[in-house]
């Protein structure tokens, strides 16, 4: 047995022998209830770092793109994780319907190169290289790659929108104090039917640095240990206000050092408005629903 295959080992074993528990992002306070005000505090937390961000800009928006480049620790490519099979260190751009989880992504280089995998109103369909056929497909792992890394991007955009928001206290990573808040759908307890998501608020910048997040409907099965994992954002001001993410780290479990990841992927030259709308709508028979999980 190689080093990898070892280590990667001892990981799931560690992760298994607390994987009976439903991850629970509440903190302390909440859980308790000793924070006066959560409801409003936490929306105008929100509400505010959306604003920062320029993500009001973005919604403006009706389309955009931008090329991205995954890079694995080398490890975890020995784990069924990749929804993107084929991606380390090779280019790949994502086409994205502004306020949707509707979008392509296209291979630019390596094995795959030319071909694109998108996803309209919760239906797969594949094109190959050099061919107009769509192929029409149940490939959980790009549909739940696309709509994922979609809601990623724009997560500051929805979070305010949610069920429920709760203003969760001060939480200290790298030697900076964040503003937390805790949001979630259906009840504060954690549920199976909805993810949980913990908002780390930069207080200089106003901005989302950090998002902790659970992992309900992973493309294949996952041990409860394996369903909770850290995004940690680096942003750039783009060309229309915007800072939106230029590479985000993807931990596992809560914040990690720096250097610790699963992954990470890269992000730059985003364009906005650069293609018609249509372009990611090629399925005429499948009807337009924009943000929502289920058909109306």
């Amino acid at each position: 047995m190689n080093k990898s295959v070892k280590i990667l080992s001892l990981v799931i074993s560690a992760v298994l022998l607390g994987s009976c528990k439903a991850v629970d992002l509440r903190t302390d306070a909440l859980k308790t209830n000793n924070i006066t005000n959560a409801e409003q505090k936490g929306k105008d937390l929100l509400i505010k770092a959306k604003n920062a961000m320029g993500y009001d800009k973005l919604s403006e928006t009706k389309v955009y793109e931008a090329n991205t480049k995954f890079n694995w620790n080398g490890t975890w490519l020995l784990m069924p994780m990749n929804a993107f099979p084929g991606n380390n260190n090779k280019e790949l751009q994502l086409r994205l319907v502004t306020n949707s989880f509707d979008g392509q992504v296209e291979y630019k280089e390596g094995r795959k190169e030319g071909v694109i995998q998108g996803v309209q109103s919760w239906e797969g369909y594949k094109k190959e290289v050099g061919s107009g056929f769509l192929k029409r497909h149940e490939h959980d792992r790009y549909i739940w790659g696309l709509a994922t890394y979609h809601y990623l991007l724009e997560a500051p955009m929805h979070l305010p929108d949610a069920e429920i928001i709760r203003y969760a206290g001060t939480k200290e990573i790298d030697g900076k104090s964040y503003e937390t808040v805790y949001v979630t759908w259906g009840t504060e307890e954690p549920n199976k039917q909805y993810d949980r998501f913990l908002v780390y608020i930069n207080p200089s910048t106003k901005h989302i640095d950090l998002l902790e997040v659970t992992i309900n409907d992973f493309f294949i099965s996952m041990p409860k240990g394996l369903q909770h994992a850290t995004a940690r954002y680096e942003r750039k001001k783009t060309s229309i206000g915007a800072y939106l993410p230029s590479n985000v780290q993807i931990q596992l479990k809560g914040p990690k050092k720096l250097d610790n990841k699963v992954y990470s992927f890269a992000l730059s030259n985003y364009q906005f408005d650069s293609f018609d709308r249509e372009l990611l709508y090629p399925l005429e028979e499948v009807e337009q629903i924009g943000f929502n999980k289920i058909k109306e």
